[in-house]
């Protein structure tokens, strides 16, 4: 088992040759509204499943009982001070408006990644980093870079089939 000596983080070998379990302290949840508070994170270090055998089960246990003290020694003292100024000045995400906006946020940038799909291959594919292929791309859909990164590295192709554009066209126009 591995700790970080400052950040709540730590890490240990899975079940899976050359593969690491990691577990991260965070502040707010990133699967909810943000809920503020001392949250754990389990992550495999390929992001592929979290694989342990069940003699490792000892080991996780305590490497999450190591990681959640020092997430909650950090949360007392910095915790409240970041939730009163990220997550509670943040817009729910879970309000039914803002989650739409964000649907239809998604949506666009679908549209616009379809429409124009072979400029955004040849961009890609031209670029000598993903720094390079994110800002050009962001250029090109005059899109904020940091969602051309998360949004491009899980876009789905599928997604461009004529009834997923058809679908996609009616919800843009407000055809529920």
């Amino acid at each position: 088992m591995e700790l970080s000596d400052d950040a709540a983080q730590g890490s240990m070998p899975s079940a899976r040759r050359g593969r690491s379990i990691v577990v991260d302290g965070w502040f707010a949840s990133h699967a909810d509204a943000g809920t503020p508070g001392p949250h754990l994170r389990l992550r495999a270090s390929d992001l592929e499943e979290l694989v342990v055998r069940t003699d490792q089960v000892p080991l996780l246990c305590a490497l999450l009982q190591a990681v959640a003290e020092k997430t909650d020694a950090q949360w007392a003292v910095d915790g409240e001070e970041y939730a009163e100024t990220v997550v509670r000045r943040s817009p729910d995400p879970q309000d039914p408006e803002v989650e739409r906006a964000a649907a239809l946020d998604r949506l666009r940038f679908a549209a616009a990644v379809g429409e124009q799909a072979e400029e955004v291959l040849a961009l890609v594919r031209a670029a000598e980093s993903t720094d390079e292929a994110v800002d050009a791309v962001a250029a090109l859909l005059d899109t904020d870079p940091v969602q051309v990164l998360g949004r491009l590295a899980r876009f789905n192709l599928l997604g461009l089939t004529r009834p997923a554009v058809q679908r996609r066209t009616q919800l843009l126009a407000g055809e529920d």
